[in-house]
């Protein structure tokens, strides 16, 4: 007996579900031990029109997901929060949190920067570079980062709102500082 024969058996319970739950087929699958495209052409078949999903008006209220993200994202420099610290905090998969970021960020309940990093390095340089008064290749040594000054270059040239770093790298300056140093020393 084929896939049709299956759900023959349960048709009634089938179409009662189909008319009255917005489940995926996917998960309608599961529940009756054959494909999604078994159900799919069954639906088809049978010319039965699925309830529309409750297209996200009052999904952000009512998702606790949502709100968390919306709670991650009103704390202080919450752009510079990689993505993968939200979704490990959260314990969702990369999949569920493009969904709801996609959400938000769309209907402008979170920044559009927020949740764009996605280095734990860079985040946690970042950090450092707002808390502390180091210099930026003190920061990457802590961190094991190369080249934040052009990430932060490359931040700010996109709109990130990031403060000039307090100490600047002159390398002809420290060229010359050395000149004088090695001329000392062979006097």
């Amino acid at each position: 007996m084929g896939t049709f024969g299956q759900l023959r058996d349960v048709e009634k319970e089938l179409i009662n579900d189909m008319i009255g739950t917005t489940l995926p087929f996917s998960q309608l699958a599961r529940k009756y031990g054959v494909s999604r495209q078994a159900i799919f052409n069954f639906c088809h078949r049978k010319g039965i029109k699925r309830p529309k999903r409750e297209h996200l008006e009052n999904h952000t209220e009512n998702c606790s997901i949502c709100q968390s993200i919306i709670r991650i994202s009103k704390r202080p420099q919450s752009d510079f929060i990689s993505s993968r610290t939200i979704k490990e905090e959260l314990a969702i998969e990369p999949r569920v949190w493009k969904y709801h970021i996609r959400i938000l960020r769309r209907d402008g309940l979170v920044p559009e920067k927020f949740g764009r990093l996605h280095s734990k390095k860079v985040e946690l340089a970042y950090q450092i570079y707002f808390k502390k008064i180091l210099p930026v290749s003190t920061i990457e040594k802590q961190v094991g980062l190369k080249n934040l000054h052009a990430r932060i270059r490359d931040h700010k040239a996109s709109g990130w709102e990031i403060p000039d770093p307090l100490f600047t790298y002159d390398g002809d300056a420290r060229k010359a500082r050395r000149k004088i140093k090695t001329r000392e020393e062979n006097k």
